[in-house]
C-alpha cells in the first residue's frame, strides 16, 4: 500500500513538472512572438509623440503627412530698412522649412538601435513614460548674403576726395564727399538674430531689421589741403619755341603733371605721370640723345620737364628718390643740374618728405617752362638755391674717318665732340637773405664724347666736279659748358 501510494505521488509531482514546462514554452513561445513581432514591425513605436501629437503605432509615412499637415512652414517677410529705404525678402526665398523627416526618423529609431535587450527596455520605458520630439525650423543662408549684397549695391557709395586746383598762385578746394559702405557680416548677424527670435517665439509676422552702415571716410580731406598755404619752390627753363614739335612734346608733357598732388610718403614717377611716349597721346618726332648723338624720336624734349621738375624739387628739399643725368650736359641749365628719362628704364622720382600734401603746377608761358611746387610754408624767408662746380675738365678728341662713298672735300660729323666734366653739387640755404647752409649733395660725371669726321676720298672728274668753286669746311664746335639760362625764385607766397 505505501508503494502505491508513492507512486501516486511521483506521478502528480512529474505532472506538476510537465505542466510548467509546457506552460513556460507556451509563455515564452508567446513572448518570443511578441518581441520578435515587436522588434521589426515597421511602426513608430507606442509613447512616441512628435509636437505633442501621438505618432506611436503609426508607419512612417503616415506619421510624416500628419505632421506636414498639421504643421505648415510659416510665410512672412524681412524687410530691411535704412534712411527711408525698403529691402525685402521672403521666407520662401530664404528656404525657410521644418525637419520633418529628420524627426519622423528619430521617432521611427525608437527601439531600433542596440541589442535586443537594450530594444526591449527603451519600447518600454517610451511606452510608459512617453518621449515627445520638437520639430525645428531652417534656412539657407546664402540668399540672404545675396539680398546683403543686392542691398549694399543700393547703398554703397565711394567717398570723394577733397580736390585742389591752384593757378598762378591762387588757390581754390572742394570740400571731401563722405562714403558709405553696407557692414555686411553686421547686417547678416542682425537679420540672423531677428529670425531666430522671431523663430524661437512663433512670431511669424513680419521681422524688421535695420542695415548697419558704416562711414567711409575719404583718403584726402579738405583740412589736409588747407594745409598748403604756400609756394616751397619754383624753378623755369627756357626753349625755342620756333622748334615746333619739341616745343608740342613740352606742352603736352607739362600738362601731364599739372595738378598733381602728392601726400606725405607718396613717391611720384614722372615716367608713370607721362605714361608712354606715343602718338595717341600727342607726342611728336624731336631730336633725342641715342648713343652719344642727337637723332628725332618721339617725345623728344621730355627730358626739359624732368630737368626743370628735378631743380624744382631739389629747391623744395624733398627727397629724391631715382634721378639719372645725361650723357652730356644740356644748354638749359648748369651741368649737374639735368635730369633724363627714358623709356620704363631711366626715371625720375621722388618722395614727399614733407608732413604735408605737395601740389604741382606746371605751365608753359612764352617759351619759359615753369614748375611751381606748393606746400606748407613754415619760414617765408627760407629759401634754397642750386650751385655746381666744375672741379675737372676732360677735353674730346676728334677722329677722323676716311669714305670712300662721300666725294673728295666732302666732310660730314658724324658724332660732335663733347667736352666732359666732374661736377660737385651743393645745396644753399639761405634765410632773410643771407647764406645759413652750405651742403654738398652729390657729384655727376659727364665722360667726353669724341668727335667723329667722315671725310670724302672718292675721286670726281673736273668737268662734273660740283665742289670745285667751294669746299665744305667743318664747322667750329664750341665745347664750352653750357650758359645758365634757367631761372629760380625765392619760394615766398
Amino acid at each position: 500500500m505505501q508503494a502505491k501510494g508513492g507512486s501516486n505521488k511521483n506521478k502528480k509531482r512529474n505532472y506538476f513538472y510537465l505542466v510548467t514546462v509546457l506552460a513556460l514554452a507556451v509563455f515564452l513561445s508567446f513572448a518570443f512572438a511578441y518581441f520578435y513581432v515587436l522588434l521589426t514591425s515597421s511602426y513608430i513605436a507606442k509613447g512616441v509623440f512628435i509636437e505633442g501629437i501621438n505618432v506611436g503605432g503609426m508607419e512612417r509615412e503616415e506619421a510624416l503627412s500628419i505632421i506636414k499637415e498639421k504643421f505648415k512652414v510659416p510665410k512672412f517677410s524681412i524687410v530691411a530698412f535704412y534712411e527711408g529705404q525698403s529691402f525685402e525678402i521672403t521666407t520662401e526665398d530664404i528656404g525657410l522649412q521644418y525637419n520633418y523627416e529628420e524627426v519622423v526618423n528619430k521617432a521611427y529609431e525608437v527601439g531600433r538601435n542596440g541589442n535586443v535587450l537594450d530594444r526591449i527596455r527603451e519600447i518600454y520605458t517610451v511606452g510608459r513614460e512617453g518621449r515627445n520630439y520638437n520639430l525645428s525650423l531652417s534656412y539657407d543662408e546664402k540668399p540672404l548674403k545675396e539680398f546683403i549684397d543686392r542691398i549694399a549695391e543700393k547703398i554703397d557709395k565711394k567717398p570723394e576726395n577733397a580736390s585742389i586746383r591752384i593757378v598762378r598762385g591762387v588757390k581754390s578746394i572742394t570740400p571731401e564727399k563722405l562714403g558709405f559702405k553696407v557692414d555686411k557680416e553686421k547686417t547678416l548677424s542682425n537679420i540672423v538674430d531677428e529670425l531666430s527670435k522671431a523663430i524661437e517665439n512663433k512670431l511669424f509676422g513680419r521681422v524688421e531689421v535695420e542695415v548697419s552702415v558704416k562711414k567711409v571716410l575719404p583718403q584726402v580731406t579738405k583740412s589736409m589741403l588747407d594745409s598748403i598755404n604756400g609756394r616751397i619752390s619754383t624753378f623755369s627753363t627756357v626753349f625755342n619755341a620756333e622748334d615746333v614739335n619739341r616745343s608740342d612734346n613740352l606742352v603736352v608733357a607739362s600738362r601731364a603733371i599739372n595738378g598733381t598732388l602728392l601726400l606725405p610718403g607718396e613717391v611720384f614717377s614722372l615716367n608713370k605721370a607721362l605714361g608712354p611716349r606715343v602718338i595717341e597721346r600727342g607726342y611728336k618726332e624731336a631730336p633725342v640723345i641715342i648713343d652719344n648723338k642727337l637723332v628725332p624720336a618721339l617725345g623728344g624734349g621730355i627730358c626739359q620737364v624732368a630737368t626743370t621738375l628735378y631743380n624744382a624739387v631739389l629747391r623744395a628739399d624733398i627727397t629724391v628718390v631715382e634721378r639719372y643725368h645725361h650723357s652730356f650736359p644740356v644748354a638749359y641749365v648748369p651741368p649737374g643740374q639735368d635730369a633724363t628719362i627714358s623709356g620704363d628704364v631711366l626715371d625720375l622720382k621722388f618722395k614727399n618728405s614733407t608732413q604735408y600734401p605737395i601740389y604741382i603746377e606746371s605751365y608753359i608761358e612764352g617759351n619759359r617752362l615753369i614748375i611751381n611746387l606748393y606746400g606748407h610754408v613754415e619760414n617765408p624767408s627760407r629759401w634754397v638755391d642750386i650751385q655746381s662746380e666744375i672741379v675737372e675738365k676732360y677735353e674730346p678728341s676728334v677722329k677722323y674717318i676716311e669714305d670712300p662713298n662721300l666725294h673728295e672735300g666732302e666732310v660730314i660729323e658724324e658724332v660732335k665732340p663733347q667736352t666732359g666734366y666732374k661736377v660737385n653739387v651743393y645745396r644753399l640755404t639761405y634765410e632773410n637773405g643771407k647764406l645759413v647752409k652750405k651742403e654738398f649733395l652729390y657729384r655727376d660725371l659727364y665722360k667726353p664724347v669724341d668727335g667723329v669726321i667722315k671725310k670724302g676720298t672718292k675721286k670726281v672728274p673736273k668737268e662734273n666736279n660740283p665742289l670745285k668753286a667751294t669746299s665744305p669746311v667743318v664747322p667750329p664746335t664750341d665745347t664750352s659748358p653750357p650758359p645758365d639760362t634757367s631761372t629760380e625764385e625765392s619760394p615766398a607766397n
